[in-house]
């Protein structure tokens, strides 16, 4: 069946590859849907769709945005066209998977465009940026962007620059002509981890999908806390089991690793069942070494890896981690359940280890319970996060307070 791949490119200065790319679409039998996202220079080749009905799609005209005279704002303008046109492409049905090759600015405008599509749906970026900065993160956003380096710069048609296109193309259509997933209709539950509370999740995982659960997992590395808010306000989910709350942290003291200001906040806006664990709030996360701030450097560090660095946060830092969660549970408009385990909330966080500092655990425990509201349910339990005890008691805690949230709903009803 036919394919319909949108390529998006600033035409007066990629339409030599974009007629390539398109030639290599066409010849395996789909369609090559070409927008022109330029704004100054002549297009080099013919478009489907015109730069000036890009314009049209963000309410203006291209004299309009040329008119302007900030860079900025026009290419800011044309990204908000084309996010317009794919959407509405996407919804009609003239859209299977969408593609892009440019530099700098034709990736911001492209991969903002790709953004407004839900996930699953074909996205491909060839981009120098990837090769130049490794930015790459701050293109995808939270979305499934599949992104290309193009190593040299993409200027021309060359021995290099046609094999990473042609590859690129082999990827897209690979993606737009694999069959759609047999979705199974299950209730829908989201959870977070990362490596140091693996064995739990793990454990709560295998349990729960026995019990015909589907869990979807995020990993709490500031993009996956991003994605998991975002997906909570757009599906259908039954539940948050959180096991992963380091991205708390590491907004507050500057890692690496922060979701921004508003995790934690999507479940209780929807009134979500919460299972809340202070999984991993002991550290915060830093890549290599001297991306350490020079405050922390004489601090309790971890370097886990070359590229991953974690430093224990301190009886103080938690009162602040506490505070924060706590603020926003008791803003939640449904169920929360805490459950703390005594003796420890990561790998690194237990007897022998490293990060171990129970007196720093207990302040931030005290701490959490004396903010909470009464009407939220805390437990507290005299085993570390990593042992089956722990993810046992989350497991029967979710089922009791599922059950009790439903028959109160039908109530309701």
């Amino acid at each position: 069946m036919k394919k319909i791949i949108v390529c998006i490119a600033t035409l007066d200065t990629k339409g030599q590859e974009m007629k390539f790319v398109k030639d290599i679409i066409e010849r395996r039998g789909h369609k090559a849907l070409i927008v022109d996202s330029g704004i100054l220079g002549e297009p080099t080749i013919r478009p489907d769709i015109t730069r000036e009905e890009v314009a049209v799609a963000a309410g203006t005209t291209l004299d309009e945005i040329k008119a302007v005279g900030n860079e900025s704002k026009a290419v800011e303008m044309m990204a908000m066209g084309l996010r317009n046109l794919v959407k509405n492409l996407y919804h009609s049905g003239k859209l299977d998977g969408v593609f892009s090759i440019g530099g700098g600015t034709g990736t911001s405008m492209a991969t903002t465009a790709m953004k407004e599509l839900p996930l699953g749906v074909p996205k491909l970026m060839v981009s120098t940026k990837v090769a130049q900065s490794g930015t790459g993160k701050e293109y995808m956003g939270t979305k499934d962007i599949t992104m290309v380096s193009s190593v040299a710069d993409i200027a021309g048609l060359n021995r290099l620059t046609q094999r990473i296109a042609t590859n690129a193309v082999g990827a897209i259509v690979g993606m737009v002509e694999t069959p759609e997933v047999e979705m199974v209709d299950r209730p829908l539950i989201v959870m977070t981890m990362n490596g140091t509370t693996t064995k739990c999740a793990s454990r709560v995982m295998s349990m729960l999908e026995d019990e015909n659960y589907e869990v979807v997992v995020f990993h709490s590395i500031g993009v996956g806390g991003r994605a998991l808010e975002e997906f909570i306000r757009n599906e259908p989910v039954k539940a948050v089991i959180e096991l992963g709350l380091n991205e708390i942290g590491n907004e507050l003291f500057g890692g690496m690793a922060s979701a921004g200001p508003a995790r934690l906040e999507a479940a209780g806006e929807k009134g979500i069942l919460q299972i809340i664990t202070p999984a991993s709030v002991d550290f915060i996360n830093f890549l290599a070494p001297d991306t350490v701030p020079s405050r922390y450097k004489n601090r309790n560090l971890i370097f886990h890896n070359p590229q991953a660095t974690t430093l224990r946060l301190s009886g103080d830092e938690l009162i602040s981690v506490a505070e924060v969660i706590a603020e926003k549970l008791n803003r939640a408009t449904g169920p929360v359940r805490v459950l703390i385990p005594a003796h420890g909330f990561s790998s690194w966080d237990q007897r022998g280890k490293s990060f171990y500092d129970p007196e720093a655990d207990r302040v931030f425990i005290d701490c959490l319970k004396k903010r909470l509201r009464p009407s939220i349910m805390v437990s507290e339990i005299e085993v570390h996060i990593n042992d089956n005890q722990f993810a046992d008691a989350i497991v029967e805690e979710f089922r009791k307070s599922a059950l009790e949230w439903e028959r109160r709903e039908l109530k309701s009803s």
